[in-house]
C-alpha cells in the first residue's frame, strides 16, 4: 500500500475531493429528481 502511494500522482490530493463532492452531489440530484417526478406524480395536489 506505501508503494502505491508513493507512486500516486500529486494532483490526485487536491482533485480527489472535488470529485467526491460532485458525486455526492449527482447521487443527490437522482433522488430529488425521482421524488419530485415520481413520488410527487403518484399523489398529486387536491
Amino acid at each position: 500500500m506505501d508503494l502505491l502511494l508513493a507512486t500516486a500522482k500529486p494532483w490526485a490530493y487536491w482533485i480527489a475531493p472535488i470529485i467526491l463532492v460532485l458525486s455526492v452531489l449527482g447521487v443527490a440530484a437522482v433522488i430529488l429528481q425521482y421524488v419530485f417526478k415520481v413520488v410527487a406524480a403518484k399523489y398529486p395536489k387536491t
